[in-house]
């Protein structure tokens, strides 16, 4: 795995080293993560261990409701570049990006949040459905070689290493015990799987810009991570029964308390297969952004996002303004994708014909509130 990521990354610098000069450049570093139910004490609490107070649960819990609990979260750094000099004969350029990225998503029934943290006391005489409680997780790699044309549009092909993956999926699931005790019934069906060793496959990346002079806004359109990659070796743990009794024994062949509290008889319910290749699709992600000016200074900025395992697309509203040739602000309403409503602002610096800096900061207030349901940052230098 190390020497896979060592590899790209000999590549990827061998490739710009030397021509900086007649690059135009990027790199971006980001991370966040967000939940629609967890909050950052109880999520910190989770990650690092420690007593959990019922109002955090219960908490938790109301913000949740009837709708499924979700949590995210996405990581990496990625470097974009463009040649300067057109190849020959053309007005294309080559161009090309390097990224690392990390990527989660977590989804939960409000039935499987109260089992887990609460138990079934609450619960008797109902059915607990389980259907589309899920876990998923990949980290990958990738170097992408490519051309662009006027607008900067571009689009390249990449070859990808997805170093680890996770996937877990309860298909159909329900547990019910009756008020007396006395009689217990559930069902499930599903699997836990995940790649031995590094999968490899190719990506493409596509970027379209409708930038004209005599046209009073500007609309962008991106396509990222659009591929697939073949794991040699997929591992999947598969779960499928359906238990009902009026009691268990305490010792004896098959399912009993003895073999459960030793997770022995855990084993009759499930079965193991191991397949010599798997295709899988990357998580790909498209994204759209509107820019209409309202002054010399001034503008508004739309823009959704779909894809990257998000439950929900992502969008945003904002409004940017020029503060002087070198500075430039902006604040946003962003709603879905792991979360609900919240708020995001952002700053950009600018040397005229030399580099541009830009901090982007998603729900600032999270940064210092443990009620806040997440954060995020992203860092940006171009040069110019």
């Amino acid at each position: 795995m190390k020497g896979c990521l060592t590899y790209l990354f000999l590549i990827a610098t061998t490739t710009v080293s030397g021509q900086l000069d007649s690059l135009s450049w990027a790199t971006t570093v980001w991370g966040q993560y967000r939940s629609n139910v967890l909050s950052q004490e109880l999520g910190r609490l989770l990650q690092r261990g420690g007593y959990i107070e019922r109002p955090l649960i219960e908490a938790a819990q109301a913000a949740q409701g009837i709708n499924m609990g979700a949590f995210g979260y996405t990581s990496g750094v990625a470097l974009d570049w463009c040649s300067l000099r057109p190849l020959r004969n053309t007005e294309l350029h080559l161009c090309g990006s390097f990224q690392f990225k990390s990527l989660g998503d977590f989804r939960w029934t409000p039935e499987f949040f109260d089992l887990v943290f609460t138990g079934n006391a609450g619960h008797l005489g109902r059915w607990d459905v389980l259907d589309g409680t899920r876990m998923r997780t990949a980290s990958w790699v990738e170097l992408a070689v490519g051309v662009e044309g006027s607008n900067q549009n571009r689009i390249d092909l990449g070859l990808v290493c997805r170093m680890q993956s996770y996937d877990a999926l309860i298909q159909n699931g329900y547990f019910l015990v009756n008020e007396g005790l006395d009689y217990m019934t559930g069902s499930l069906r599903g699997y836990l799987g995940w790649a031995e060793g590094p999968s490899w496959g190719l990506v493409t990346n596509a970027e379209w810009h409708f930038l004209r002079e005599e046209a009073p806004f500007a609309f962008h359109l991106r396509l990222q991570n659009f591929g697939f990659v073949a794991a040699p070796r997929w591992t999947e743990l598969k779960i499928d029964t359906l238990i009902e009794t009026s009691g268990l024994t305490l010792t004896g062949p098959g399912l009993s308390v003895e073999s459960i509290a030793q997770l022995t008889g855990i084993s009759d319910l499930t079965s193991t297969s191991t397949d010599r290749y798997r295709f899988d699709l990357m998580p790909f992600r498209i994204s759209t952004a509107f820019e209409y000016p309202i002054g010399p200074r001034s503008g508004l900025d739309l823009q959704a996002q779909a894809g990257d395992w998000m439950p929900t697309p992502r969008a945003s509203a904002g409004y940017r303004r020029a503060l002087s040739k070198q500075y430039q602000m902006g604040i946003q309403l962003v709603t879905g994708g792991w979360g609900r409503l919240r708020p995001a602002a952002w700053v950009r610096w600018r040397k005229p014909g030399q580099c541009a800096f830009m901090l982007f900061l998603e729900d600032p207030l999270g940064w210092g509130s443990s009620t806040a349901y997440g954060r995020g940052i992203t860092l940006r230098y171009q040069n110019l």
